[in-house]
């Protein structure tokens, strides 16, 4: 049995093989952005020189925090954060009427200027919740802006949305139009 240290150090591999280097671990993905469970520790094992069974696949997927994979029968992919150039295909999707994003203080202008852009991912992440959106930008800012996007009306007007996990919304470019400021201070909410 590996410690839990070893297993985190494995989902993060698991992510990166998944997500951005599949060829790096002799795995070709599918156009869902899947792979066999059998292939996908194949590949990890030769790489890292380890053995990796089903057992850790199994330990990393029940690990605490954000869902990162699927097991569908005998494959395996990411629910979102893919950077491979090819695209995932994805169904799409009606979202909700509202979602969220958290960012920098930094990139603020910028996205109120030009709207929400995926960067080196396929997608822009919208998260269903504040709390999660916050959480996310937290990683960045320790006081991050909120982001409301209007989603359902993006839709309507024709972006694309697909669904990450249940916490985690996908879609194309988010133009500035669809986005309202909510400043967080403390107890107190703000729009602007």
């Amino acid at each position: 049995m590996k410690t839990a240290q070893e297993i985190i150090r494995f989902s993060k591999t698991m992510s990166y093989a998944l997500r951005h280097h599949p060829e790096e671990f002799g795995l070709e993905l599918d156009a869902d952005g899947s792979v066999a469970v059998s292939e996908l520790l194949r590949g990890i094992s030769e790489k890292k020189g380890k053995i990796y069974t089903e057992e850790d696949l199994n330990a990393a997927m029940e690990m605490p925090g954000k869902k990162r994979f699927i097991v569908e029968g005998s494959r395996i992919r990411a629910y979102y954060g893919h950077s491979i150039k090819k695209e995932v295909i994805r169904p799409e999707i009606e979202p909700p009427k509202f979602l969220y994003h958290a960012t920098s203080r930094k990139a603020l202008s910028a996205i109120l200027e030009q709207g929400l852009s995926p960067m080196t991912r396929q997608h822009v992440h919208l998260a269903s919740t504040k709390e999660t959106a916050l959480d996310a930008g937290r990683r960045r800012d320790p006081f991050p802006p909120l982001l409301i996007i209007r989603a359902h009306d993006a839709w309507r007007d024709g972006i694309r949305f697909f669904l990450g996990n249940e916490d985690i919304f996908l879609s194309d470019p988010i133009p500035p139009k669809y986005i309202t400021v909510c400043l967080q201070h403390e107890n107190s909410d703000k729009e602007t």
